[in-house]
């Protein structure tokens, strides 16, 4: 009897210990489900207090800023006209870019006529029934979850008034608006301004072109719980948003701030002399600055998109028509993009299928003509200088603009600086040679780091020599710098 009633317990425990590890085994999911409960929990109690406390700090009196202009490019501007070395014929041709309009809507009518749509009147792409938004957004189709307890009525531009609208859009349901905005942007690996540019276009949706106000401190609250770090000023009647960038930026007005430069945005142009109040702490926890860099290209638009470009003065040096895929989605999105340092337009990922047209094309020539380095480097060399026609950004644009590859490609026309950018980069894409950035005044020029020395004008850095390759010095062999640099030592900027 006792032997039983020991084997009755021992069962119960075995029984009890099994249960144990069956219910030890299923813990380490319960406990994550547990800890993302948690977290999302902690988040919103988070964001609640920290809106309130900042909707109480907007409501203090906002200090007086004094408006800056612009900073200039140390890059611009450019020679009005490229220089032709002894010997070479003038290049004539008509280029598809030259003489573009100056404004966005004349650019898609011009560029992309068959894809011109004539998009909704601002604010009725909101459907309040529904709860959402819908609008375009560089080619794809958007529609984000919208709360209409977040719509703001009237807003001024006084303290006051900001701070309750502040209040109302932090007690409103906006983290479903959130979640969704921070799922496209995952999703189409958009950089910094590319999130700045979907939060605009949804408040366009939403609010008319009046509601200025309106638009401008909707665009600060999202961007502030994306965590990026923004405010708005009032200038007058109407608010400004005020963002830091990773990146200088040029010819943009600003404030400063403690070291800080706020660059403005706003509806209209802006005096000097208009006074611009803000308040000077930014919102809680929100510690990243907009950036213009993209390592991966933002995917933009869709198949429908692209567009088949010719590159008219190529089809004699490459021996054959060339037409190059080029996506009008992307061609919109960057016609606007702030100016900043060259380096980044180097950096910045090239759209994959523009590039495999283009590499291919170029190193197939280089390996049917059974090139040398030196020779390859020489003939991608005379395909920039001969293959785009010389154009300023002024001429182009009406303002200083520098190229993406794409853009130079798309336009045909482009100048020294964006000549620098594709040279360097079919340089190094199709033959794996470091280059550099030589700067002048009112010019930029590349080097090249070949494997072997070759004849003309050098310069080391960083331990490595680079010889002067000119894109827009027309007709120029490989180490020849234009007459009036020949001698000077130049600013050498890494690629």
């Amino acid at each position: 009897m006792k032997q039983r009633s020991i084997q009755t317990t021992l069962l119960v425990l075995l029984m009890g210990i099994a249960g144990c590890v069956v219910a030890h085994a299923q813990d380490p999911q319960e406990a994550y489900r547990e800890f993302v409960r948690n977290r999302k929990t902690e988040m919103e109690n988070w964001r609640t207090k920290a809106n309130a406390e900042f909707s109480t700090y907007l409501s203090e009196a906002w200090s007086e800023f004094k408006i800056l202009q612009g900073k200039e490019n140390p890059m611009a501007p450019v020679d009005e006209k490229p220089t032709y070395y002894p010997g070479t014929e003038p290049i004539r041709g008509k280029v598809k870019g030259a003489g573009l309009p100056a404004d966005l809507e004349g650019l898609c009518a011009v560029l992309f006529p068959e894809m011109i749509s004539h998009p909704e009147e601002p604010g009725t792409g909101f459907d309040r029934g529904a709860g959402q938004v819908e609008f375009d957004f560089y080619g794809r189709k958007v529609m984000l979850p919208f709360d209409e307890t977040m719509c703001l009525s009237y807003l001024s531009a006084k303290e006051r008034d900001v701070a309750q609208a502040w209040s109302k859009l932090g007690n409103a349901s906006f983290d479903v608006t959130l979640k969704a905005i921070q799922d496209f942007s995952n999703k189409y690996a958009l950089n910094g301004w590319a999130n700045y540019m979907l939060i605009k276009r949804m408040t366009e949706a939403i609010y008319a072109d009046s509601q200025v106000n309106e638009r401008l401190l909707t665009q600060m609250f999202f961007l502030c719980q994306l965590q990026y770090r923004v405010r708005v000023g009032s200038a007058g009647s109407s608010l400004v948003l005020l963002m830091p960038f990773q990146e200088p930026i040029y010819q943009v007005p600003y404030i400063s701030d403690g070291g800080q430069d706020l660059f403005i945005f706003s509806s209209s142009p802006l005096s000097s002399q208009t006074p611009l109040y803000t308040f000077t702490r930014d919102f809680s926890n929100a510690n990243n600055l907009i950036s213009l860099a993209f390592d991966t290209p933002i995917m933009l638009g869709n198949e429908d998109t692209y567009r088949m470009v010719t590159l008219p003065l190529w089809a004699d040096l490459i021996g054959e028509s060339v037409e190059v895929p080029v996506n009008a989605a992307q061609i919109e999105f960057v016609y606007d993009y702030p100016q900043t340092d060259l380096p980044l337009y180097h950096k910045s990922a090239v759209n994959q299928e523009t590039s495999k047209k283009v590499l291919r094309s170029v190193k197939y020539q280089i390996l049917a003509r059974q090139l040398s380095e030196v020779e390859a480097v020489s003939y991608i060399l005379s395909l920039v200088q001969k293959g785009f026609e010389y154009k300023t950004d002024y001429e182009m644009f009406g303002r200083a603009k520098p190229l993406f590859v794409e853009e130079s490609i798309y336009y045909g026309a482009n100048n020294c600086k964006d000549r620098v950018l594709l040279f360097s980069w079919l340089v190094r894409e199709i033959l794996g040679l470091k280059t550099v950035m030589f700067g002048y005044p009112n010019h930029v020029s590349c080097g090249v780091a070949f494997t072997q020395p070759v004849q003309g004008d050098v310069f080391s850095f960083e331990g490595k020599q680079y010889w002067v390759c000119d894109p827009t010095y027309i007709g120029a062999p490989i180490g020849a710098s234009m007459p009036r640099y020949a001698g000077t030592e130049p600013v050498i900027v890494r690629m």
